[in-house]
């Protein structure tokens, strides 16, 4: 279930990243001195961790799948490697928990988190403890297979990923990704199977309901440049009829 699209009291939105895909919609909310992001999925494209240097944060980047950044930052700390809810030597992969333990960073709190990771994220939801989810100010995911899991099993984790991160965190923003498929439910309702979506800390920030949030909103760029955005328009006054797959 991806659940209510909150407002937050105070706040602005600000685009990081590139144009079209690789750009996110964010929280303008950045510690003053900088911080600690991580970032998993990268391919070739850094922009949004060059913009998060450009406020001063350090970036501990993973992807198993690349030898190295197409540029250089001093602030970039890449590792080939990847996340997944347990360790996997032969895959290079590893949890987020292990990651930060590596880096010191195990006592930290307000940091940031990226991740792109292709299916990925449902193995991690699954094992990440809410206390170590609970150390990041914002999360930014892609979820894949909404609307498409492949088996039971692969149902139960989306289901499961997405009620475990509402615990601690609370969902601000929602984009879905032109890329990919969507349902139309209704004749009428838009429901993608590919999300972008901003998660703030709950216990952080003063949030709300409101049914008067349309989107995509005018920060929001398609991933696919030159087809039109999926249209979901004001999606709080509509998801509680879209939003369950059991």
């Amino acid at each position: 279930m991806v659940t209510q699209d909150k407002k937050i009291v105070g706040k602005n939105f600000v685009r990081l990243g590139k144009e079209n895909d690789g750009g996110y919609i964010m929280v303008d909310n950045f510690q003053s001195n900088g911080g600690i992001a991580y970032s998993f999925g990268l391919n070739d494209d850094v922009s949004w961790d060059s913009d998060m240097t450009a406020r001063g944060y350090e970036i501990f980047m993973y992807d198993p799948t690349i030898d190295g950044l197409p540029q250089e930052n001093e602030r970039f700390h890449f590792v080939k490697e990847g996340i997944d809810g347990e360790e996997n030597a032969k895959k290079h992969l590893n949890t987020l928990e292990h990651f930060m333990a590596a880096n010191g960073h195990s006592d930290k709190s307000n940091m940031i988190l990226k991740m792109d990771v292709d299916g990925a994220e449902w193995n991690f939801l699954k094992s990440v403890s809410s206390e170590t989810l609970n150390k990041f100010d914002q999360i930014v995911f892609e979820f894949h297979s909404v609307i498409r899991p492949k088996t039971q099993d692969q149902t139960n984790a989306v289901v499961a990923g997405v009620e475990k991160i509402n615990r601690t965190h609370s969902l601000v923003h929602l984009h879905p990704n032109n890329y990919d498929a969507f349902l139309i439910l209704d004749d009428k309702i838009l429901f993608p199977s590919t999300f972008e979506l901003t998660y703030v800390k709950t216990s952080n920030y003063e949030l709300v309901d409101d049914e008067n949030i349309f989107l995509p909103i005018p920060l929001d760029q398609p991933n696919a440049k030159g087809c039109p955005e999926i249209p979901l328009g004001f999606w709080n006054r509509r998801y509680n009829n879209v939003v369950t797959f059991k």
